[in-house]
């Protein structure tokens, strides 16, 4: 049995590790002179063991999307709706419902095609959609780039073209293929491949290269969606705008943690974003990320101990606003409403998985987290196995450092490390 003098011991033995981490990451944020939040929290006992500017307010990047986690684990369904249908004997009217699974490659597929093709003519409209194809804060120059596809009401093939070149014939490949009328190839200095911003007209130049695969979003209208769903399915289709009707039924696709799985472990922006929509759908019957951040929101601010600024389901958006503190309750949150083993198969695993995959390496994963990353700002935020075995969580943000986000990476790996021994 512990005597008194003995927890003294342990006190100032906990103090000293606490207040040599916290000098650690004061210590970088002041030799690359940035903006830093570090908030680290044991959920057993309900203690805050450090905190570093954790009620101060940070560009999340993509932290961002655990707060969609959250909102999709409680609003949508085990099974993604996938859009709602009205069939009759001539034909079948649809309007999606954000579903990011069609023919995208990246997902299972269900049984919407199957669907869909026995239909004798398909009316589809996107009358439920009130949304932008891009999101408030989002960088407008970024439409080329394959992290920034835009938003729709019933996406398909991840509302990107994907292009690569046979290593062995040097074969131009592109799909969907009907996009290989809007290509015109080239030779230029470097591999590059450039979509005007408002078509689907597009220079390819295909100068050699060692990484030929490369994405591309769509831009997305009326005219694309009839001719990709037509090529696709081979059944006539009208776009019209008829309103939602009651009546209509909702058709399911796949299991709805096999998205979120793809969103948390690879940060995919157009999951994301689609994910937001679902949920605005199932609480208001319209396609708004607007609304559906009002309405979710409003049930984070609960329980959270700093009010959000909440914008976008990705994090692209340089509007979002979070807390370290924040972030931290969050994961609490979703830790308790999902259990461990679930949410740890769904989340990056350090030295095993997603994005950290290859980071943290060790023989027993001791980080299960998320990154953000935008230009000038890395934050991670998550779980930490300690040493000890206890669970804690923590919150690492870093905002606006003029140096690369290797740079910062390496030290936070030091830092983090510091706290599985300490603890």
């Amino acid at each position: 049995m512990a005597t008194k003098h003995h927890w003294i011991i342990i006190g100032i033995l906990l103090f000293t590790g606490c207040s040599s981490i916290k000098k650690s990451v004061l210590d970088v944020a002041d030799k690359y002179n940035y903006h830093v939040g570090f908030y680290l929290y044991d959920p057993e006992v309900k203690k805050e063991l450090i905190n570093i500017n954790g009620s101060k307010y940070f560009t999340p990047a993509s932290n961002t999307k655990v707060y969609t986690l959250y909102a999709a684990n409680l609003i949508l369904p085990d099974s993604m709706p996938a859009f709602k249908y009205i069939k009759t004997d001539t034909a079948l009217y649809v309007w999606g419902l954000a579903d990011p699974s069609f023919l995208n490659d990246k997902l299972p597929q269900g049984n919407s095609y199957s669907f869909l093709k026995e239909a004798n003519k398909i009316y589809f409209s996107d009358a439920n959609f009130n949304s932008k194809r891009f999101g408030a804060g989002w960088a407008w120059d970024d439409y080329n780039d394959d992290y920034s596809q835009e938003r729709s009401a019933f996406p398909i093939y991840g509302n990107s073209i994907l292009f690569n070149i046979d290593s062995v014939t040097r074969k131009l490949m592109v799909s969907p293929s009907i996009f290989k009328d809007s290509i015109v190839v080239k030779s230029g200095d470097e591999y590059r491949i450039l979509r005007k911003e408002f078509s689907n007209q597009i220079e390819w130049d295909t100068t050699a290269c060692t990484e030929c695969e490369q994405l591309l979003p769509i831009y997305n209208s009326n005219k694309t969606l009839k001719r990709l769903l037509e090529d696709t399915l081979k059944v006539p289709t009208l776009i019209h705008k008829l309103p939602l009707r009651n009546s209509a039924l909702t058709y399911y696709s796949i299991p709805k943690d096999s998205v979120l799985k793809v969103m948390m472990q690879s940060s995919d922006n157009f999951i994301a974003e689609h994910l937001l929509l679902s949920c605005s759908a199932q609480l208001t019957d319209t396609l708004s990320t607007k609304r559906g951040v009002e309405l979710i929101s409003e049930k984070i601010n609960a329980f959270v101990p700093d009010k959000l600024n909440w914008r976008d389901g990705s994090g692209l958006s340089r509007y979002n606003l979070f807390t370290p503190k924040t972030m931290v309750f969050l994961w609490d949150r979703v830790y308790n409403e999902m259990g461990e083993e679930r949410l740890f198969g769904l989340i990056s695993v350090g030295g095993k998985a997603g994005t950290l995959k290859n980071w943290f390496k060790a023989e027993n994963p001791y980080i299960y987290a998320k990154t953000g990353t935008l230009s000038n700002n890395f934050n991670l935020s998550g779980f930490l196995i300690a040493k000890s075995g206890k669970r804690l969580i923590f919150s690492y943000m870093n905002n606006n450092y003029p140096v690369l986000s290797s740079d910062i990476r390496k030290e936070m790996e030091i830092i983090l490390k510091q706290v599985y021994e300490k603890y």
